[in-house]
């Protein structure tokens, strides 16, 4: 349906509160996702929103929105560039807040999955891509996860790591456009990040951070037996007895239609 104004009077701190967003609307449910109210309108800003799922609630009539702007100066197939907006009243005005990537503003920024640490630091891994065009024609692009951290409540944003590549061929394969990642804070503190790989071999992979986000480990492969690139956007929680559990969309030799699928395992026993 078309997107209309919020009401307001959301309450985000509800115990089954759920919330969708896409494009420029975004619709909240509290039965955890069996009833849905909106679509309601996503700030205005002056650009063409592409705005996904990522949102962090401080309180019932207080959430910021992780969301994602048209940006024609990004030298990529698709122009986004990540912002955080914020809303005090329960939905009713959600208001710009900042950018979340700066220079160089021709990287593009989409689709950010974020936590919040101790000490109230937000921590943001975000899907980055460029487009390569040199002089003798030669076309290439690169697609990897970056992480950025804002101390001040989301009000500014500065980078803090690259986590790691989601394609490492060179070769301009516009189709695959790399993988978002899905970013939890485990029980002891510690960061994992998953994300789709979409260069041979093609599957689903995941690192781990002790120290919020400035380094990562090693990759932990989860699967490689992916039939095709088209696979990935993960998504992850940690179960009360500690193990994770990663979702994604996904197509073998053996199961040719793409389904959805899951890896459960254990952050403390993977190498």
């Amino acid at each position: 349906g078309k997107a209309r104004p919020c009401p307001g009077n959301i309450n985000f701190g509800h115990p089954d509160f759920a919330m969708h967003c896409r494009g420029d609307k975004f619709r909240i449910s509290y039965d955890r996702g069996k009833s849905w109210e909106g679509p309601y309108k996503l700030p205005a800003i002056g650009k063409k929103l592409s705005a996904r799922t990522d949102y962090i609630v401080n309180s019932p009539k207080e959430c910021l929105f992780f969301l994602s702007a048209k940006e024609e100066r990004v030298q990529a197939l698709f122009q986004d560039r990540a912002f955080c907006a914020r809303t005090t009243d329960g939905g009713k005005t959600i208001a710009f807040l900042s950018w979340m990537t700066d220079e160089p503003i021709s990287v593009r920024s989409v689709m950010p999955s974020t936590v919040r640490c101790p000490e109230g630091v937000l921590v943001s891994a975000m899907r980055r891509r460029l487009d390569v065009h040199l002089e003798d024609d030669v076309d290439f692009s690169r697609d990897w996860i970056d992480v950025y951290q804002s101390k001040d409540g989301g009000k500014t944003w500065r980078f803090l790591s690259k986590v790691a590549d989601t394609e490492t061929d060179d070769a301009n394969e516009e189709e695959r456009n790399g993988n978002p990642p899905s970013l939890i804070r485990l029980k002891d503190d510690r960061l994992c990040v998953t994300y789709g790989y979409r260069e041979y071999p093609y599957g689903i992979r995941a690192k781990v951070s002790s120290d919020n986000g400035k380094t990562w480990s090693e990759e932990i492969h989860l699967r490689d037996d992916g039939r095709t690139w088209d696979l990935g956007y993960t998504r992850t929680v940690q179960r009360p007895d500690g193990k994770v559990v990663t979702i994604y969309y996904y197509t073998t030799a053996e199961k040719p239609p793409q389904h959805i699928a899951a890896t459960i395992w254990d952050p403390d026993k993977v190498k």
